[in-house]
């Protein structure tokens, strides 16, 4: 895996500079370690860390991981995203040998897939975070690039060849670190594969990629020792632990596991000690005349101070009470409050002291071994260190034993500046405890620094630590949106926004959707001035942003600090309102009224009338005095028309032409124009006769009927002559009467009748229609080459000739009826003899079907089944 690519070591080497000018000593502090300030003594190769330590997935929550990630980066560099403020989308992975199951969430922060992925696998968050920053330097970088991220763990990024673009991407790298961790052990469900750096015994392990530096051999004591070797397999030599915060290099030094070990010792203390989630003993410093010890201690039953037994050589050297504040105490066990730390300076004479720290009910918090500066002349003490919005206030004293000349501290603020500050407040007490002294002992300073989880340290006289503690500075950046209103044409966003260390009045940032500029927080504002006083009132902001109609994402951000003042949704109403108020209907016309108007103009509009999906433009001028009183835009904005409709129900909806708002919609029934009637319908010789009438109300125009006979049909005009219809319809004229004749087979038909102007339904009518002919097919005989057929077919009303038609097998002709049978004329008078059938019709031999229709009128003479010889 990666070693390291981009860590950035702490080379803040000290100076000791002692100043003489008119007699004052200017103490400035010979090195500025971490506040754990690793020491390359404690480093044992073959236990880096415990297991206790590493697998331990309930080391940190997500609020822990957060608070801890925002102390390292208070801001970041403009146009980057650091990692206390990434978020991507996870995808689910189902449980196996090495992980539970992770569930994948839409834009996840850093913390939470820290947390996630630790909980999961197992493996502490402590470690995830130290991983990071060994490998990419994402926990303190503030100008991170997206191959840090792409290769946020170094996972499948070895030290010869470029990174698998399969294993690429925030979450991914950091889950399958946890996993691959897991996969070392070689876990229940996998095979034994990684063996070559056995626990409990030697292994010879290099110093370097190249192989010519060399390899020590190393005694591994546990499985998270010999999982980081896996992963990054090599050890320092002892050039690289010369220094173990410097990147000195004999061409053959490798840093990836002792960063590792330096890194979690800096932030979590001794990776080897019980990390017991309930209390931690985090720093021994070497101060004036002593030790302080720090840390922090809490119960999981309780809220109550903890007592610890502090020993220094094996001797208890003083009780304690952990009641000292650290916020971030209250982000990883909710519900504690944050007065859980301890901070204490226990007296010890100069040289190397052990100074262990136990818990009450005899838990171990570890120890740590601290070298007690020899020094004759320093005293001094950190009374107070708080954290606020200008920086640290930090009060105390500090004395020169020998001296009565003017003293100056050097004040240290981890990830901040260091400096002189004077030591200039009357003391009286002082001038007893260490007489010749004088009194002028105290400070009461203000040190800048920005917001976050600070560490400030004092050096005395000698660059003598006098003591550490660690604070949270607050943000110095404060405000509020009060109100984000959506009016015509825009939003107005009112607040205020200070910055606390100074009166001048600052800037908000407004954005609309994503696009704004910055405005000046520079108007009256009373709840500033109550909120906090002493900053003046004029820190108020005003600010209207244009805006379209419609719903707009408006957010607030303090230009000072980049602070979140929040983001809200607010509505925007349109210029364009109106009404839709009625909607009447008489026969073919629909009338519609109402209003609408342009509100940030007096000129009339037009409104968009819709009939059933189609319509057109309507002018909204007509005067409505009500509406100047009300809007006092003029008068000329109502609207009142009517469009052509036909007979029917009807949908009505109004749309404004200037924004499309839609006023809304109305059914209405438009009565019909038309009147019909079908007076009667008469059969006779194959013929069927229809009378009645039709018309348009409104018009003199032609109406037309649609007729079917048994379905089939088509138009006939009504414009015979009625004199009664003009009488009954005044205007419409007389030629709205029909008389229609359409020729029909014999027998019964359904006739239907509608009216063409506006569907309506005139009837139906069954009738049978009579024939003038008569038939009769007396015998189908089979015959040597066919179908012989008798029988007689006459036209009552003529002495002509008919004809029936003869089919066999579905294929037919004609047969004339003109043979001579005397007894027709008797029969049918007039008709004369010649009209009997007797006629063969070509077949095959074999059975086939014959059947007879009547040409004359269509009857169907019937079926035979007949066998051809």
């Amino acid at each position: 895996m990666a070693d390291g690519r981009r860590t950035r070591g702490v080379l803040a080497m000290l100076i000791s500079v002692v100043i003489a000018a008119a007699g004052l000593a200017v103490v400035m502090p010979i090195a500025a370690e971490p506040a754990s300030a690793a020491n390359a003594a404690d480093f044992d190769p073959g236990n880096i860390i415990s297991d206790e330590n590493f697998f331990n997935g309930d080391a940190m929550s997500a609020q822990a991981v957060q608070s801890f990630l925002n102390g390292q980066v208070s801001s970041c560099r403009s146009g980057y995203t650091c990692l206390k403020d990434y978020s991507q989308s996870t995808w689910t992975r189902p449980a196996d040998a090495m992980c539970g199951q992770y569930t994948g969430a839409g834009n996840e922060s850093s913390a939470t897939i820290i947390y996630k992925v630790g909980k999961a696998c197992g493996v502490s968050q402590a470690v995830l975070i130290v991983l990071l920053e060994k490998e990419q330097s994402l926990i303190t970088d503030t100008w991170p690039s997206a191959r840090q991220y792409q290769a946020a763990t170094g996972f499948a990024c070895p030290d010869t060849a470029p990174c698998d673009a399969e294993y690429s991407g925030f979450y991914n790298q950091v889950y399958k670190a946890a996993w691959q961790y897991k996969r070392y052990t070689n876990p229940a469900g996998t095979s034994a594969f990684f063996t070559w750096f056995p626990v409990g015994r030697t292994s010879n392990i290099l110093y370097n990629p190249n192989a010519a530096c060399g390899s020590g051999p190393v005694l591994i004591k546990n499985k998270a020792t010999a999982g980081l070797y896996y992963y990054t397999p090599y050890q320092p030599n002892a050039t690289a632990m010369s220094n173990v915060y410097g990147g000195q290099t004999d061409g053959c030094s490798s840093y990836g596991n002792r960063n590792f070990w330096r890194l979690y010792t800096d932030w979590f203390g001794d990776p080897r000690s019980s990390n017991n989630k309930y209390g931690s003993y985090d720093n021994a410093y070497p101060v004036a005349g002593g030790v302080q010890v720090t840390g922090w201690a809490v119960d999981s039953a309780t809220d109550a101070t903890q007592t610890l037994n502090v020993s220094i050589d094996g001797n208890l050297a003083a009780t304690i009470t952990a009641d000292y504040r650290l916020d971030w105490i209250s982000a990883m066990f909710p519900g504690k409050s944050a007065n859980h730390g301890f901070t204490s300076i226990l007296g010890a004479s100069p040289g190397r002291h052990t100074v262990c720290v136990v818990k009450q009910g005899g838990i171990d918090l570890g120890c740590k071994v601290v070298t007690v500066p020899s020094n004759a002349r320093a005293a001094g003490y950190l009374d107070v260190a708080e954290g606020t919005p200008r920086g640290i206030h930090i009060s105390g004293w500090a004395v020169n034993k020998t001296s009565s000349a003017p003293v100056y501290l050097w004040v240290s603020v981890k990830d901040g500046a260091g400096g002189p500050q004077p030591v200039n407040i009357d003391l009286p007490w002082t001038g007893q405890a260490y007489p010749g002294t004088g009194t002028t002992h105290g400070f009461d300073l203000t040190i800048p620094a920005d917001p976050g989880i600070r560490e400030v340290c004092v050096y005395g006289v000698d660059s003598i630590l006098l003591a550490c503690k660690v604070v949270t500075v607050p943000p110095y950046e404060a405000g509020k949106v009060e109100s984000a209103t959506g009016i015509v044409g825009g939003i107005t966003v009112k607040g205020y926004s200070l910055d606390q260390r100074k009166s001048e009045s600052t800037y908000v940032w407004i954005t609309v959707d994503g696009n704004g500029g910055p405005y000046a927080a520079n108007q009256p504002s009373d709840t500033a001035a109550a909120a906090y006083p002493g900053l003046g009132k004029n820190h108020g902001f005003s600010a209207t942003l244009p805006a379209s109609p419609g719903d707009h994402r408006v957010c607030v951000i303090g230009t000072s600090l980049q602070t979140d003042y929040g983001c809200q949704t607010v509505t925007v109403p349109h210029n364009e309102i109106g009404s839709f108020d009625t909607v009447t209907a008489t026969m073919g016309t629909v009338t519609v009224s109402g209003w609408s108007m342009d509100r940030t103009s007096t000129k009339s509009t037009y409104v968009w009338v819709f009939i059933d999906g189609v319509g057109g433009p309507l002018a909204a001028n007509q005067p409505l005095n009500w509406i100047d009183g009300m809007f006092g835009k003029g008068a000329n904005h109502g609207f009142s028309g009517s469009f052509r409709a036909s007979a029917g129900t009807h949908q009505v909806c109004i749309v404004g032409t200037q924004e499309n708002v839609s006023y809304g919609c109305k059914t209405v029934d438009v009565p019909t124009s038309g009147a019909a009637s079908l007076d009667s319908v008469t059969t006779s010789d194959r013929k069927i006769t229809l009378s009645g009438w039709a018309v348009d109300r409104l018009s003199t125009a032609t109406t037309y009927v649609w007729v079917t006979v048994d379905g089939v049909g088509g138009p006939y005009a009504a414009n015979r002559p009625l004199d009664w219809i003009n009488n009954y319809f005044p205007g419409v004229g007389p030629n709205h009467g029909f008389l229609i004749d359409i020729p029909a087979t014999v027998g019964n038909h359904t006739v239907c009748v509608r009216a063409t102007h506006d569907g309506q339904d005139l009837g139906c009518r069954t009738v049978n229609v009579p024939s003038t002919g008569a038939a009769s097919i007396d015998s189908v005989t089979g015959v040597k080459g066919g179908v012989r057929v008798q029988g007689w077919a006459v036209n009552r009303a003529t002495t002509e000739t008919t004809y029936v038609w003869v089919f066999v097998d579905g294929a037919g002709g004609p047969l004339a009826a003109d043979k001579p049978l005397s007894w027709i004329d008797s029969y049918f008078p007039g008709v004369g003899p010649n009209h009997g059938i007797d006629g063969v019709i070509a077949a095959s031999p074999g059975s086939h079907q014959v059947c007879v229709t009547a040409t004359f009128d269509g009857a169907n003479l019937g079926c035979r089944t007949v066998v051809v010889p």
